[in-house]
């Protein structure tokens, strides 16, 4: 057995690692625990600030069943004082931006606890939780009968892009935003909604059609072997 830790950046990715994916991954023998963090007196989750991150991972990869820990943090508006953000930015490409925070995330933090590099497996989401569900247009739109209307925009609005992941970070334009928009009758509710299409959706759909996704659910895999 080898414990997990997700630290996620709210309650949308807790939900999606609880419900999605320790399921997924439980019967190989890793078992996923979801965390989120400490934003401000009696609330948990969004708004990511870095000092609290890095004490969130210090602390979890400090204890004594010596969890490994990964975490579980939009790009969009990711706090300007992660390690390697002012280089992550200049970066030309959304994989190369990503793969700089990550690996600048990895040095700050295992040199700060001293753990073992495999420990720590850093993942910041381009550029939202919200952009894995445009990998199934069709399915998200089935989760309430209201929402087959706005099958067509969505799907014209995945198209144009090379993947879900590259849908932008505009205030609005970005996933969520255009989720907002055009899922009414119900609204769309990131915390109710997204967790569940994602499941009808299913790993293999996602990671099919998002690779930085698909890229972290191989390296905890990995860990099995």
């Amino acid at each position: 057995m080898i414990r997990i830790v997700v630290i996620c950046e709210g309650q949308t990715e807790e939900t999606f690692v609880r419900d999605v994916l320790d399921p997924h991954f439980s019967p190989s023998g890793l078992y996923l625990y979801a965390q989120t963090i400490d934003t401000s007196p009696g609330h948990r989750g969004g708004a990511l600030n870095y000092d609290r991150v890095q004490r969130q991972l210090r602390n979890t990869l400090k204890q004594k069943s010596e969890p490994v820990v990964t975490t579980f943090f939009d790009l969009y508006r990711l706090d300007k004082r992660f390690p390697g953000f002012d280089t992550a930015m200049t970066k030309s490409s959304m994989e190369a931006r990503v793969e700089t925070l990550n690996a600048a995330l990895a040095k700050d933090i295992v040199a700060l606890t001293e753990c073992d590099p495999a420990r720590f497996l850093p993942h910041i989401q381009p550029h939202e939780f919200e952009a894995l569900l445009f990998s199934d247009v069709e399915t998200l739109t089935g989760v309430e009968r209201g929402w087959a209307r706005s099958a067509v925009e969505l799907s014209t609005i995945r198209q144009k892009v090379e993947t879900p992941e590259h849908i932008n970070d505009q205030p609005d334009t970005k996933p969520a935003a255009h989720l907002e928009r055009l899922l009414k009758s119900p609204q769309f509710s990131k915390v109710d909604h997204g967790p569940i299409a994602a499941s009808r959706m299913g790993l293999p759909c996602i990671e099919r059609e998002c690779r930085h996704f698909a890229g972290w659910l191989q390296r905890l895999r990995a860990l099995a072997t």
